[in-house]
C-alpha cells in the first residue's frame, strides 16, 4: 500500500511548476533558478517540468553539480549526449570546436591556449551558446541543471553569460540552487544578471504536508499521526516523505478502521530521527558492506564505481552486491540512466556524521594509498587529494592538487583553478610550496589580478634557489609585464637567481623593447636566441628582434618572425607560431603581401580555440583587403567582426572594426550613419586619436566623393594633424593621400610630399605608391616624363587595386595621366564586381562631363560556379576566364573588359596560382570539367 519516499507525487507545488513549464514551452529564452531549501523537493518539482516539457515535444538535455566534480560538469555531463561531433561543421560552431573540446571530450580537437587577450570563461560561454542554438534548430530546448549551489565559479560564470545571450532564442536553462546555505562565489552573480528569473521554493502548508504524507503510506492518517507527521516534519517535504515511511516500516502504525492509526507512543521526531534512521541502515548491514557505504560517502556525492572497489579493497562482484543491498536498505537509489546515488545529499552527511575522526582518517588514508596512482586525471585527482588531506598526507595532496589546477587552467577555467591551488597553497609543505605559488601566479597574471600575483608569489622569492626560484621571478615579471609595470618587471628577473637563463634573457629583451632601449633589447634577445633547450625563449626573442626592426628593416624584421614562426612549428609551440604568422601579416599590412600569413595565423588561432587572436588576426585581413576588395566589402566583413568582438568582450578590437564599418559605409552611401559608430569606437578605443583621425578621414572621403575636391583637402590635413600629435601613430594611407592631393593642386608646394619621403610612414607600401604619383606630378609640372614614376606607382599598387584606383581617380583633372577616359572606364570595369556604388558615380558623372562612352551599369553580378568559388576565383577573375576560352588573348580581353594590360595579366596570374592549371590552354580546360 506503501508508495515510499521519492515514488510520491507532487503535492502543493502547482504555482511553481506552471511557472517554470511556461518558463520552459513558452516565450524567449534564458536562465531560470529554482531556489529552496535542502529537501524541499527541487529535483522532483525539476523531474515533473522536464517531463511535461519532453512531452511537449523540446529537446531535454541534464546535467548536475556534485562537490569536487570538476571545471563545468553540469554543463559537459547535459550537452554530451546531443552534441554530436558531426555538429562542429556547422559554420556558426566551426570556430569553436577545440573551445567545446574542454568539456566534449569526442570533439577531437588541438588543445586550446588559454593564454589569449579574452576571458576563456566567456569564449566558452559563446561557444555554448551557438551549440544551443544548432540543437535547437527551429525547436525549444530545455537545460535542467540540478544542484548548482555545488557548481564551479566558472560553470556559474557560462550561466551568467548565456542569460543574457539567450533572451532572442529557444533555449530555456532551469538550475536548482539551495537557499539555506552560503552560495558559493559567483551563484550571487548569477541571480542578479539580466535575464535571470527565480522561483522561490517553499516549505508545504499543514493541509499539504498531510496530502503528501497520506500518498506515501497509501491512506489516510488519523489525526494524532497526521499531526505528529506534520508537526515534526514541519513542511519539509523530504521529512514528510522519510517520517511517513518510516512509520510504516517500524510498524509505529497500523492500517485499522480506513485510516493509519498509532497503537503506541510515536517516535523521536524530526530532524534528529533521520540521522537516526540513516544510522540504523547502515547498522544493518553486515560489516563489510558497511565499508563500501563509509567509503562511497568519503569519495563524494556521486558513487564513482570506477574507483569504489579499488578504494575498499573488495573485488567488484563483492562491491556490486554491497551497493544493491545499500538500496534495499534505502540508503540509495538508481537514478534514471540507471546510476548509483545517494537517496539525498542529507544522506551521505548522515553516514559521515556517523563515523568518528579518527574512523574517517583511516578509511580515507587506506583509500588514498589504494587509489594513488600516475595516471588519475580530472575529478578523480581532487577525490584522491582529500583522502590524502584528511588520511594525514597534506602534502601528497597538495602535488595531486597542483595537477588539477593545471587541468583546469589548460580547460580554459580560471576561477576553478584559482580555488584548487588556494587550497593546495593551505596543504603545501616545502617541497610544493614555490610551483604552488608559480602557477597562481600565472593564473593570476591571465586574469589581469597582477597585485593579487605578487602578493601571492614576492614573498616566497628570497626563501627560494636553484630553478624554482628561476621560474618565480620569470612568472612575477611576466604578470608585470602584461600590467604595463615595466620596473618591477625589471627588478624581479633582476633577482632571478640565473641572469643568464635564456627565460630569464628573452623577457628582459621584451621589457627594455617596450621601454624603448632598442640596442639593450636587440643584446639581450641575441644571447637567447640560439638557446636549444628553452624553444619558447627562442620563439620570443626572434620576436623582439622582429618587432625592434619593423620600420628600420623590413627585411630583417620579417626573417626574425619567419624563424621565430618555423621554430615554434618545430617544437609544436601552437601560440608561439601564431604569433609569429600575426606579425608577418603586419608586414603584409604594411607591404605587398596578399594576406596569405594573416590567412594561416587566423586559422591555427581559430583550431587552437584562441578566438581573441582569431579576430585581431582577421581584423588586420579585412585592413589588407580594404585596399584589394574595396571599403564596401571591407565594411561588410568588418561588421561581422565587430559583432564577434563586441560578443567576446574585446572592446579595442570592436572599436577598430567599427571604423572599417564606417569607412565602408561612407563608399556605400550611408554617410549619416557613420557618425555613431565613430562615437561608440571612440569610446572602446585605448587610442581614440586613432578613431578621430579616421572621422576626419571619411568627412574628407565624403566631400571628394561629392565632387568638393578643395573642401576634402583640409578634412584630410586634419586626419593626418592629429596622426602627427599621437604618440606611437601607425602609418595608415591616409598620409599619402593627402600629399597626392595637395600636390596635384599645387605641384610647385613640394612641401607635403617632401614631408612623406622624410617619414617613416613610408613602411607602408601605400604611402611609397602615392608618393610615386606625387614624384610623377611634380615630374610633368618641370616639363620631365612622368612615366616612370607612374609605372612604379603602379608596380607598387598592383596587388591593391582599390587604392590604386582611387589614388588615380585623385588625379583625373590633372594632365599627368593623359587622357582620363581609359582610367575611367578602367576604375568603372573593376568597380562592376563590387558594391562601391559612390566612386561608380563618380566615375560616370565624369565621363559624362566629358562627354565620352558611359557604360551601362552591370546589374547582375558574374555567376562564379560553386567549385571555382571554392578555389577564391572572383567575379572579375570569372570574366577574364571566360575571355580566356574564347581565346583572346591580354590586350584583347584589356580592350573588351575597359581594363589595363597589367591588371589582365594580374587576373590571369592569379587564375593560374588558384586553379593550379600550368598555362592559358589547361586553364580553357577548367571551363569545360
Amino acid at each position: 500500500m506503501q508508495a515510499g519516499p521519492g515514488g510520491a507525487p507532487l503535492v502543493g507545488r502547482d504555482d511553481e511548476l506552471g511557472a517554470l513549464v511556461a518558463a520552459a514551452l513558452s516565450g524567449g529564452g534564458g536562465v531560470t533558478l529554482l531556489a529552496g531549501e535542502a529537501g524541499s523537493g527541487k529535483t522532483r518539482l525539476l523531474d515533473e517540468v522536464a517531463g511535461r516539457a519532453a512531452r511537449a515535444g523540446a529537446r531535454v538535455l541534464r546535467g548536475h553539480a556534485v562537490p569536487g566534480g570538476g571545471a563545468f560538469r553540469p554543463l559537459a555531463e547535459a550537452l554530451a549526449p546531443a552534441a554530436d561531433p558531426a555538429l562542429g561543421r556547422d559554420e556558426r560552431v566551426a570556430a569553436f570546436r577545440p573551445v567545446l573540446a574542454r568539456i566534449l571530450p569526442a570533439w577531437i580537437a588541438g588543445a586550446p591556449d588559454a593564454s589569449h587577450l579574452v576571458d576563456p570563461v566567456l569564449v566558452l560561454g559563446e561557444a555554448v551558446g551557438e551549440l544551443l542554438g544548432v540543437i535547437a534548430g527551429e525547436g525549444r530546448v530545455l537545460v535542467v541543471l540540478d544542484d548548482l549551489h555545488w557548481a564551479d565559479r566558472d560553470t556559474l560564470a557560462v550561466l551568467e553569460y548565456l542569460a543574457g545571450r539567450l533572451g532572442g532564442s529557444r533555449v530555456r536553462v532551469l538550475g536548482s540552487v539551495r537557499s539555506d546555505e552560503h552560495p558559493p562565489p559567483g551563484l550571487a552573480p548569477l541571480r542578479r544578471a539580466t535575464g535571470v528569473a527565480t522561483v522561490n521554493l517553499g516549505r508545504l502548508d499543514a493541509g499539504d504536508a498531510a496530502r503528501l504524507a497520506e500518498a506515501v503510506v497509501g491512506g489516510a492518517l488519523s489525526a494524532e499521526v497526521r499531526e505528529h507527521v506534520v508537526g515534526a516534519a514541519e513542511g519539509l517535504p523530504l521529512l514528510v516523505e522519510e517520517l511517513a515511511a518510516r512509520l510504516a516500516e517500524l510498524g509505529a502504525i497500523a492500517w485499522r478502521d480506513g485510516r493509519w492509526r498509532a497503537p503506541g507512543p510515536l517516535p523521536t521526531e524530526v530532524p534528529e530521527a533521520f540521522a537516526e534512521t540513516v544510522a540504523e541502515r547502515v547498522a544493518a548491514l553486515d560489516p563489510a558492506d558497511r565499508d563500501v557505504v563509509r567509503v562511497a560517502a568519503l569519495l563524494g556525492r556521486e558513487l564513482p564505481w570506477d574507483l569504489l572497489p579499488t578504494a575498499v579493497g573488495a573485488g567488484a562482484d563483492a562491491a556490486a552486491g554491497a551497493l544493491r543491498r545499500a538500496v534495499d536498505a534505502r540508503l540509495l537509489v538508481t537514478g534514471p540512466d540507471g546510476a548509483l546515488r545517494w537517496r539525498h545529499a542529507l544522506t551521505q552527511d548522515a553516514v559521515l556524521a556517523g563515523l568518528t575522526g579518527p574512523e574517517r582518517a583511516v578509511l580515507a588514508a587506506r583509500a588514498a594509498a589504494a587509489l594513488d596512482r600516475p595516471d588519475l586525471a580530472g575529478p578523480a585527482l581532487a577525490r584522491v587529494a582529500e583522502l590524502h588531506a584528511r588520511g594525514g598526507d597534506p602534502d601528497r595532496a597538495a602535488a595531486l592538487l597542483l595537477r588539477h589546477a593545471r587541468e583546469h587552467r589548460a580547460a580554459g577555467a580560471p576561477a576553478a583553478a584559482l580555488g584548487v591551488l588556494e587550497q593546495a597553497t593551505a596543504l603545501a609543505g616545502e617541497g610544493h610550496r614555490v610551483p604552488v605559488a608559480v602557477e597562481r601566479v600565472e593564473v593570476l597574471a591571465l586574469a589581469a589580478r597582477t597585485d593579487d600575483a605578487l602578493a601571492v608569489g614576492a614573498h616566497l622569492l628570497g626563501a627560494a634557489a636553484g630553478g624554482p626560484r628561476t621560474a618565480l621571478a620569470v612568472a612575477l615579471a611576466r604578470a608585470c609585464v602584461a600590467a604595463e609595470r615595466l620596473d618591477e618587471a625589471r627588478a624581479f628577473l633582476d633577482g632571478a637567481g640565473d641572469p643568464d637563463d635564456p627565460r630569464v634573457l628573452a623577457l628582459a629583451a621584451h621589457v627594455a623593447l617596450d621601454a624603448g632601449a632598442v640596442g639593450e633589447a636587440l643584446r639581450l634577445a641575441a644571447l637567447a636566441v640560439e638557446d636549444t633547450e628553452h624553444p619558447e625563449a627562442a620563439c620570443e626573442a626572434l620576436e623582439v628582434v622582429g618587432r625592434a626592426h619593423r620600420r628600420a628593416d623590413p627585411e630583417r624584421s620579417a626573417a626574425a618572425f619567419r624563424r621565430a614562426a618555423d621554430l615554434a612549428e618545430r617544437h609544436g609551440l601552437t601560440d608561439w607560431r601564431i604569433r609569429a604568422l600575426s606579425e608577418l601579416g603586419v608586414a603584409d599590412l604594411f607591404g605587398t603581401g596578399d594576406g596569405a600569413s594573416l590567412r594561416r595565423g587566423a586559422e591555427l588561432a581559430r583550431e587552437a580555440g584562441m578566438l581573441a587572436t582569431a579576430t585581431m588576426l582577421e581584423l588586420q585581413l579585412i585592413a589588407v583587403e580594404n585596399g584589394t576588395r574595396g571599403p564596401v566589402a571591407s565594411g561588410v566583413e568588418a561588421q561581422r567582426c565587430a559583432e564577434r568582438a563586441g560578443r567576446l568582450g574585446l572592446r579595442g578590437l570592436r572599436g577598430h572594426a567599427l571604423g572599417f564599418v564606417a569607412r565602408g559605409l561612407v563608399f556605400a552611401d550611408r554617410m549619416a550613419e557613420t557618425d555613431a559608430l565613430f562615437t561608440e569606437a571612440a569610446a572602446l578605443s585605448a587610442h581614440p586619436v586613432h578613431v578621430e583621425s579616421a572621422r576626419a578621414l571619411a568627412q574628407a572621403h565624403d566631400r571628394w566623393l561629392a565632387g568638393d575636391t578643395p573642401g576634402a583637402v583640409p578634412w584630410f590635413d586634419a586626419a593626418v594633424d592629429l596622426l602627427r600629435r599621437a604618440e606611437g601613430a601607425n602609418a595608415p594611407p591616409s598620409w599619402g593621400e593627402r600629399a597626392l592631393l595637395r600636390t596635384a593642386l599645387a605641384p610647385d608646394d613640394d612641401g607635403p610630399r617632401e614631408e612623406l619621403r622624410a617619414s617613416d610612414v613610408l613602411v607602408q607600401s601605400l604611402n611609397r605608391g602615392a608618393l610615386h604619383y606625387c614624384d610623377a606630378v611634380a615630374a610633368a609640372a618641370r616639363g620631365a616624363d612622368p612615366a616612370p614614376e607612374l609605372l612604379a606607382g603602379d608596380e607598387l599598387l598592383v596587388h591593391r587595386p582599390f587604392f590604386r584606383h582611387l589614388l588615380r581617380a585623385y588625379l583625373i583633372e590633372h594632365p599627368v595621366l593623359g587622357d582620363p577616359v581609359p582610367v575611367l572606364h578602367e576604375i568603372l570595369a573593376w568597380a562592376a564586381g563590387t558594391d562601391e556604388v559612390r566612386l561608380t558615380r563618380w566615375c560616370r558623372e565624369r565621363l559624362h562631363r566629358l562627354g565620352a562612352l558611359v557604360p551601362r551599369p552591370q546589374r547582375d553580378r558574374t555567376d562564379v560556379p560553386p567549385d571555382l568559388r571554392a578555389l577564391g576565383v572572383t567575379g572579375r577573375e570569372m570574366e577574364v576566364l571566360r575571355l580566356v576560352g574564347e581565346g583572346l588573348a591580354n590586350p584583347e580581353i584589356a580592350s573588351r573588359l575597359y581594363l589595363s594590360r597589367r591588371t589582365v595579366e594580374t587576373h590571369v596570374g592569379n587564375l593560374l596560382a588558384k586553379t593550379g592549371a600550368a598555362d592559358r590552354g589547361d586553364l580553357r580546360s577548367r571551363l569545360t570539367d
